[in-house]
């Protein structure tokens, strides 16, 4: 009996700890697990996650389908997938079809009629797929900020990792939304054209909702979208943005030297957060020396150990960066 009552709770904690965690936390403890080959902890973790996450099933389902056959369990993966489906989530089926880790599968007609159905339901969301924006923080603020989202994520989830008291205390927020649609609710900046387009389109409708004349304007954005806001901070032909925050960004170096060649505000100021251990960062180094090359003034700030996500002291770092980017301005009131 007792065993069994330590059984339960043992399981009720599990529940509460997922509970009380956000996804990009399980996310991490999941890669931990499995790097740790703890598979059992891994399914069981995301088993759990299910309840508090049920729009981010297609992420689960397709990290607990690789598990599987990473197991030789192809037939509990097919289902896994099929369950995801059944819930009325997809992907892309280019992210299935790609995917090393689900190869095995391919021979399987099943798996073949989720890539289908997949394909039916991707093209009918593309079809309505529109850029918007949502807002947050303090209208009064002194400070504008407008982040743009990483490349499969969407404003709303996007919005999260800026909810923080600290930055919502001091910082009014736009967050615009692309209208390339990845997949479930997932959205690209691949097109840089239409990017631009999305952003300032989302940023008139903003400003025009809420007046900011006299404020501090900032456009930021994480990974590609760090790329979009530096590449149209860059840009003389934009007069709504002068200053840039990009974190972790995912650089195109022929692009920002274009833009730095022959289109460059040389009003342009920014900060760039990044992490010795993110896949882009000897880019985002190339990228400083083009910076100093043409005179754009671009503090760099490095989180030690720091991977392809947002710095744990991510108020403080983003508080040090606003400083930076708005220090111009300010000396010239």
């Amino acid at each position: 009996m007792t065993d069994k009552y330590s059984s339960i709770n043992i399981e009720l904690t599990k529940r509460w700890e997922v509970f009380t965690i956000t996804f990009v936390e399980l996310q991490r403890q999941v890669i931990a697990l499995v790097e740790k080959k703890a598979t059992k902890e891994a399914f069981s973790l995301m088993e759990h996650a299910k309840e508090k996450f049920p729009q981010k099933r297609d992420r689960l389902g397709h990290w607990i389908a690789s598990l599987y056959v990473l197991e030789g369990k192809h037939q509990e993966a097919l289902a896994e997938l099929q369950e995801v489906i059944e819930h009325g989530l997809w992907w892309n089926p280019e992210i299935l079809a790609t995917d090393p880790d689900l190869s095995t599968l391919k021979p399987y007609a099943e798996f073949n009629t989720i890539l289908l159905e997949c394909q039916r339901m991707y093209e009918a969301e593309k079809e309505v797929a529109h850029a918007h924006y949502s807002t947050l923080g303090n209208e009064e603020a002194e400070t504008v900020l407008f982040p743009l989202h990483w490349k499969g994520s969407n404003s709303e989830e996007f919005s999260k990792q800026w909810s923080d008291p600290k930055i919502t205390n001091h910082y009014f927020m736009g967050f615009p939304q692309s209208s390339q649609l990845f997949s479930y609710q997932c959205y690209a900046w691949d097109d840089e054209t239409i990017a631009r387009n999305d952003v300032s389109s989302t940023y008139q409708s903003f400003i025009q909702k809420h007046p900011l004349s006299r404020k501090s304007i900032i456009i930021a954005g994480a990974s590609q979208g760090g790329n979009i806001a530096t590449q149209m901070s860059l840009r003389a032909d934009v007069e709504a943005f002068h200053h840039f925050i990009a974190i972790v960004p995912a650089f195109n170096l022929a692009s920002l030297k274009e833009t730095l060649t022959k289109q460059r505000d040389y009003h342009a100021r920014g900060c760039i957060i990044t992490g010795d251990q993110d896949p882009f960062y000897e880019t985002v180094l190339e990228a400083v020396q083009l910076f100093e090359a043409y005179h754009i003034p671009c503090k760099l700030i490095v989180k030690e150990g720091m991977g392809h996500v947002f710095p744990t002291d991510f108020p403080d770092v983003l508080e040090e960066a606003v400083r930076y980017v708005t220090e111009q301005r300010l000396a010239g009131k």
